[in-house]
């Protein structure tokens, strides 16, 4: 009997995107085995965000703009941060349990199946507790098109392609600093720091010193997760190269994020060694 021959090309794309339909459903039928928790779960994270929007009232209350930003494009800003962020916990949340997979040995199960590695570690949980925080953010970017006499087809396709890059980038960050422990066995601090960094996507990346901003930009590129998609939207001719180059600055971080994943796994022993 001759050997496995897993499908190539097109034929192996499909059956990634059905084999991640069916992980999907299992995962989404788990979460509605509690629909209670789920509810109040996701209640208190839109009662958490919509908090921290709050502040951001409160602050404008006082100023009429942060720098040259006004109220209109600081929100969408915001909103284009925890939409992408919420996309990353959603879908690539897994990406945390790395360090725990690599002391337990877990990790092993991983590379004796005929599918992709990094596939089942994302694939194999959906967050339950961002859905409120997608609703918020979903509200707030519509509200803030609306104030900016933005509420247009193109704006709107343009924000879901950037918050989807976004999110990539953001996977990109927490996939290297969580693939540190096939080296290190913990990775907790290199996590911390992509966490950090997440952090500077909700306001204006001007507003930060030069060193700051070029981080932000050039080496850890959280910024275009929000601030720079954004002036597409804000028709800011100064920045509109810098905004459309949102997607390939995805996919370029993306692929390096792989290529250190896939030289961090091959380094792995396994379990006891």
């Amino acid at each position: 009997m001759g050997s496995y021959e897993p499908p190539r090309g097109m034929a192996a794309v499909w059956r990634y995107v059905k084999l991640y339909y069916w992980y999907l459903r299992a995962n989404w039928l788990s979460l509605m085995a509690y629909p209670v928790e789920f509810i109040i779960v996701n209640l208190s994270g839109v009662a958490y965000s919509l908090g921290s929007v709050a502040a951001v009232w409160v602050l404008f209350a006082q100023v009429k703009a942060i720098g040259r930003w006004t109220y209109p494009e600081v929100l969408l800003i915001y909103g284009m941060s925890i939409f992408s962020r919420s996309l990353f916990h959603l879908f690539w949340i897994n990406l945390m349990t790395l360090s725990s997979m690599v002391r337990d040995g877990t990790v092993d199960r991983l590379l004796v199946r005929p599918l992709n590695p990094l596939f089942q570690v994302v694939a194999g949980y959906l967050d339950n507790d961002d859905w409120g925080e997608l609703v918020t953010a979903i509200m707030l970017v519509w509200i803030s098109l609306g104030m900016l006499g933005q509420r247009t087809v193109w704006a709107i396709l343009w924000v879901l392609l950037s918050v989807i890059s976004g999110s990539l980038i953001f996977a990109s960050m927490h996939l290297v600093g969580n693939a540190v422990s096939f080296f290190t066995i913990e990775s907790s601090g290199f996590s911390r720091l992509a966490w950090t960094m997440d952090e500077f996507t909700r306001y204006p990346a001007d507003i930060y010193g030069k060193t700051t901003r070029t981080i932000i930009t050039w080496v850890l590129p959280v910024a275009f997760a929000s601030f720079y998609p954004a002036q597409l939207v804000f028709g800011n001719e100064q920045m509109k190269w810098m905004a459309v180059a949102t997607p390939v600055i995805a996919i370029l971080t993306f692929s390096a994020a792989y290529i250190f994943w896939t030289v961090a796994i091959n380094h792995y022993q396994g379990a006891g060694n």
